[in-house]
């Protein structure tokens, strides 16, 4: 099966790739399909579920964070140590 996908979904899988926490590009592809698939069968637990209405609220609110930024941000704290 032939695969194509958009740059910015390249970039991602680089990232996750990079990140070392996967060894492939299909291991984050299958994970990805999992969490989807549990998501979909409404698999997820109570806690989960109240953290994304929390998280759904906050977005509504416009109480939401750039986790690139804030990547960025912890990383130069821990470096100047």
């Amino acid at each position: 099966m032939t695969i194509s996908l958009s740059l910015a979904t390249q970039k991602l899988l680089e990232e996750r790739l990079s990140s070392g926490g996967y060894g492939s590009a299909d291991e984050i592809v299958h994970a990805a399909l999992e969490a989807l698939a549990e998501v979909e069968m409404g698999e997820l637990d109570g806690e989960t579920l109240d953290a994304l209405e929390v998280a759904e609220k906050q977005v509504e609110r416009r109480q939401v964070h750039n986790w690139k930024d804030i990547r960025d941000e912890v990383r130069a704290r821990l470096t100047q140590s």
